[in-house]
């Protein structure tokens, strides 16, 4: 899988801001106007600005096809159930975990 790796940089890396802190992938604490996807309001877009968690996590999300500067809608927010994210043409559904790694601003 040669595009994986590649994703995986990417993540790693982070995009936008805090992109040459080289940390893009296991800092957790939000830049001012980041927030957790869990926290997002529904029905909203947002825009991923960085992927919390370890390397796997990472992976796992950039193969689902969210990585930093993709573009979500949030369906429905995490809480009773699981937080539900459409991109691409497509829905994806997301555990709490997954959801409190990933940071999102407005887009």
């Amino acid at each position: 899988m040669p595009g994986a790796g590649f994703r995986n940089r990417q993540c790693r890396r982070g995009a936008g801001e805090g992109a040459g802190s080289g940390s893009g992938c296991r800092r957790r604490m939000p830049f001012a106007g980041e927030q957790p996807l869990a926290q997002a309001g529904c029905g909203h877009r947002l825009k991923v600005c960085r992927i919390g968690g370890g390397r796997g996590i990472c992976a796992r999300m950039a193969a689902l096809g969210i990585f930093p500067g993709q573009e979500v809608e949030l369906v429905c927010a995490a809480g009773q159930s699981r937080c539900l994210v459409r991109l691409n043409g497509s829905t994806v559904s997301l555990g709490d975990g997954a959801a409190e790694n990933i940071l999102v601003k407005a887009a």
